[in-house]
């Protein structure tokens, strides 16, 4: 009775097999049958090598199904992909396409979706028979073959074959350059976080537990191509050797890198797919020395920067502005510097040795701190050389106070930045900007004292002193020519900070007022404010004084800088 059953049940089963592989049946899909059709073919199959018939009998029944099963399988296969290229033929690709690609989102990027769990369901139990009957070589290539055009289709759209620039990089202009790196920033995340993570996915879901490592050999088989030449092209941006001024776009290219390199080997942990684990720790590594040496190579630039200066007020030199942006650039990236800077930096500029003091308390800081503190030193350096092309000595001291309480302010506007300087630091370039100052004041405010002295008034005669009229007009003479220096000068030039502007008004009034005003009284029956043009006549033995101590007043509480005041 047994036997008969199994008898009735085998012959069912090759009549299923044979009803599919009729000419009649060729063209049409036991999936579209539904679930009963499809649950009684494969079944079909099962019994065909559970009860096998005579050798040739068997053998043909299975290459029939082995046949069959793979045509259902490319079949419903290349269907769902097709409609997947379909669903995502225009909007969800939209935002990478655009030339504004860079403002996307990866998270919010829609890649092609997972096929449905009927579809999956199916695909598996095609490829479980498949594998029974020998021929899951078949069905992995079959499946292959469609998930890389549907990958080529999706890399298209992503514009990946742009990134495509060879090993010359430095014959693209830094601005195509760039505009394909921030392009790669975004396709290297859709692609590693989205699309490579969802062919992993639909590849277990199918192959997972048929043969050794079948799903992860057909995984990296599918993706393999496409993730090194995404690798390439950042290590050949890695090996470009760019400017230190580019480096806020290759921190950009560092910071997208990192992160994915847990992905990365997760995504291929296999053997075979080592070389891209690989390559990939090997970039973020060159990554981290360019980075490094573009740092460095800024330091080094700020201190041998060799632009004039184009103005003659004193004004913010462009160099304080341009390394003020450069730092507020790296900050950007505080956390991936400080990781990556792991030396002290070089002190040594071409014969010039910075000592360790000049940058201050050392202790608890990190190494990128001390390289951006270098990086102020040396612009101080370099500021101090440039104050020299100033013919006016006391100009080349407020080019030095206005420069760097540039860099105190800026310094003080960002709380980070300020807590990054150190307090240590902060006392010395206030200390800086207190010497510039007070440099100013007395060079400028020396002269006028100069003129107010006694020395050399007197002369000695029959065994008295006596007052020189001759040096005495002398003087007066060298105090109305510095007076009028004063007005055509310094009036001109600039104190941008108008608290620090008062300051030096105030002091230098204090301390040259009281004087000028003690000369006056003490020579008062030799001099003579000038006020009108009859002077001469009625006080004809006294010397004329152009400037009245108000006039020296005025000189200095109104007129001192007062390019501020009509720029203002």
């Amino acid at each position: 009775m047994g036997s008969s059953i199994s008898h009735d049940s085998h012959q069912s089963a090759v009549e299923t097999i044979s009803h599919w592989d009729s000419n009649q049946t060729e063209e049409k899909l036991i999936y579209d049958h539904g679930s009963s059709e499809i649950r009684r073919y494969l079944e079909a199959v099962d019994k065909i090598h559970v009860f096998p018939a005579n050798r040739r009998e068997s053998d043909d029944l299975k290459s029939k199904a082995m046949a069959r099963l793979e045509r259902e399988f490319q079949t419903v296969l290349v269907r769902q992909i097709d409609t997947s290229i379909g669903l995502n033929s225009t909007s969800e690709w939209s935002s990478i396409t655009d030339s504004t690609a860079n403002v996307i989102r990866y998270e919010d990027f829609t890649v092609y979706d997972l096929p449905n769990k009927e579809v999956i369901e199916y695909l598996r139990n095609v490829a479980k028979r498949m594998n029974s009957g020998g021929k899951l070589g078949d069905c992995v290539r079959v499946y292959k073959s469609g998930r890389k055009n549907l990958l080529h289709t999706g890399l298209k759209r992503l514009r990946v074959m742009e990134l495509s620039i060879g090993r010359d990089v430095k014959r693209f202009p830094w601005d195509y350059l760039k505009e394909k790196i921030e392009l790669w920033i975004q396709v290297a995340k859709v692609c590693f976080y989205k699309l490579f993570d969802t062919e992993k996915q639909i590849c277990g879901q199918i192959f997972e537990g048929f043969g050794v490592d079948s799903s992860e050999e057909c995984f990296v088989e599918i993706v393999k191509d496409s993730a090194n030449n995404l690798l390439i092209f950042a290590e050949t941006v890695s090996l470009s050797n760019q400017p230190s001024e580019r480096i806020g776009t290759i921190l950009g290219l560092y910071d997208t890198l990192v992160p994915l390199l847990p992905k990365i080997d997760a995504l291929f942990y296999s053997k075979s797919a080592e070389a891209i684990r690989t390559k990939a720790k090997g970039i973020v590594s060159q990554l981290e020395d360019d980075v490094r040496r573009m740092l460095s190579d800024f330091e080094k630039a700020v201190f041998h920067e060799l632009s004039p200066i184009q103005e003659d007020r004193g004004a913010i030199h462009p160099l304080t502005e341009k390394v003020i942006d450069y730092i507020h650039l790296t900050l950007s990236h505080k956390k991936l510097l400080t990781n990556v800077i792991n030396s002290m930096p070089p002190l040594k500029f071409g014969d010039q040795m910075i000592s360790e003091g000049e940058l201050g308390d050392l202790n608890g800081r990190s190494h990128f701190e001390l390289h951006l503190i270098l990086i102020i030193v040396v612009l101080q350096l370099n500021l101090k050389g440039k104050s020299e092309q100033y013919e006016h000595v006391p100009l080349r001291h407020l080019f030095l106070m206005n420069n760097v309480i540039y860099i105190v302010q800026k310094i003080q506007g960002s709380q980070e930045l300020r807590e990054m300087i150190g307090d240590d630091y902060m006392a010395k370039l206030n200390g800086n900007v207190r010497h510039a100052m007070t440099s100013y004041q007395d060079s400028t405010c020396n002269k006028f004292l100069s003129c107010f002295r006694e020395d050399g008034l007197y002369v000695s005669w029959c065994f008295c002193s006596q007052l020189s009229k001759r040096a005495l007009r002398k003087q007066l003479k060298d105090f109305h020519f510095l007076f009028e220096e004063i007005q055509k000068f310094h009036s001109n030039w600039i104190v941008l900070d108008l608290e620090l502007r008062d300051k030096l008004r105030v002091s230098m009034v204090d301390k040259l007022i009281p004087a000028y005003k003690e000369f006056l009284q003490k020579f008062r029956t030799y001099i003579e404010i000038e006020q009108n043009s009859e002077i001469q006549t009625k006080h004809y033995q006294k010397i004329n004084v152009k400037h009245s101590v108000e006039d020296l007043e005025a000189l200095i509480s109104k007129h001192l800088f007062s390019y501020n005041d009509i720029s203002a």
